[in-house]
């Protein structure tokens, strides 16, 4: 069974009273796909204290064709790799993070987040996350499994 991913991006410039607006899209069909959408806090008195998200394992790198990733709530560092030792990207509240691979780095500029021998994510919340800051981390991610 084939999945498909589409990561795209709306520009809208304003300048002198008139807009410029272009969308791009990059769209990826391979075998597998992993989706985690998971209910993060920030400690109750460091807030930089990482969180893990276990049950999240992703073998090779070079498999991943295209990623989505996001937290809502406050910025954060996201790590994987093994016991999440390896940083994998910094997230902004609320603005994703997406790269698609097939035909070149989409959109320029970012790269393959994802990490060898992930068996399980942290997130390291930003130092001004605040205690007990409730969010969610949202991974997708289209590979190839074979």
């Amino acid at each position: 069974m084939a999945f498909s991913h589409t990561n795209q991006i709306a520009f809208t410039y304003t300048a002198g009273g008139t807009s410029a607006k272009k969308t791009i899209s990059r769209t990826e069909t391979s075998g597998a796909e992993m989706n985690v959408s998971e209910a993060v806090t920030t400690d109750a008195s460091t807030a930089t204290t990482p969180i893990d998200i276990d049950g999240f394992e992703f073998a090779t790198k070079a498999k991943a064709v295209s990623v989505y990733l996001r937290i809502d709530g406050f910025d954060c560092e996201l790590k994987g790799g093994a016991s999440g030792a390896t940083k994998m990207a910094d997230l902004v509240d609320g603005e994703p993070y997406v790269w698609s691979g097939t035909g070149g780095d989409f959109p320029a500029g970012n790269e393959n987040p994802m990490v060898d021998a992930t068996d399980m994510l942290k997130v390291v919340p930003a130092s001004d996350a605040g205690l007990e800051t409730a969010g969610t981390l949202t991974v997708k991610v289209l590979y190839d499994p074979t």
